[in-house]
């Protein structure tokens, strides 16, 4: 599958370069491109920097894992070329980095998620990758036993199985937690956000059988 990453800091060169490890072509969408020679170098495989919209374009699926706070900038410069690609949101509001706009997300009774939907509508957004640190991601992929559990949530039932896809072939434990509505129940202050857990306990923790 050919997946565009927006932002290629912890959680999106972490999780590329499993995906690269897993057959997948990764392509970055970064402002400063030339600065990830080094990286995509120690990747091998199927690697690409460059502009934001170009990673978006040639994209089957797309990852966000930027600032939070570039939501409403990003948005409005990719939203014509996402359209209705599947996308995976691994954003996570960071006060006070992000500003008013994290914090309104925060918030939010409903949950994080459903404050960057508008801005993407045609989006069939997935919320993932948004509840354990990268060092975790990094250490645990493809451990023995009950793997780390990484729950999702998403409207369109086809971008949940892709996106569960993605999570296994990553080397986690796709949790699907239902609707997108579902995602406040994993937001940061929850028992499963930054938790570690293993696919069974987040599961239970979610009361899902």
């Amino acid at each position: 599958m050919r997946i565009g990453i927006l932002g290629a800091g912890m959680i999106g060169g972490t999780v590329g370069r499993l995906w690269v490890g897993a057959g997948h072509s990764v392509a970055f969408g970064v402002r400063h491109p030339e600065r990830l020679r080094k990286m995509l170098g120690e990747f091998g495989g199927s690697a690409t920097a460059g502009p934001v919209l170009d990673a978006v374009t040639g994209a089957d699926a797309v990852l966000a894992a930027i600032p939070f706070r570039a939501w409403p900038d990003v948005a409005a410069e990719i939203e014509a070329a996402l359209g209705d690609k599947v996308l995976l949101d691994a954003t996570v509001p960071d006060p006070p980095r992000d500003g008013a706009f994290g914090d309104a997300a925060l918030a939010r009774e409903d949950g994080v998620a459903l404050a960057v939907t508008p801005l993407v509508p045609r989006a069939r957004l997935v919320r993932v990758f948004s509840t354990v640190m990268w060092t975790t991601l990094r250490s645990q992929a493809h451990c023995a036993g009950d793997r780390i559990g990484i729950p999702l949530a998403g409207d369109d039932a086809g971008a949940v199985a892709t996106t569960a896809r993605l999570v296994g072939d990553a080397g986690f434990d796709p949790v699907v937690a239902g609707p997108l509505s579902q995602a406040r129940r994993f937001d940061p202050g929850t028992a499963v956000f930054d938790s570690g857990m293993s696919g069974p306990q987040v599961r239970a923790a979610l009361g899902i059988a």
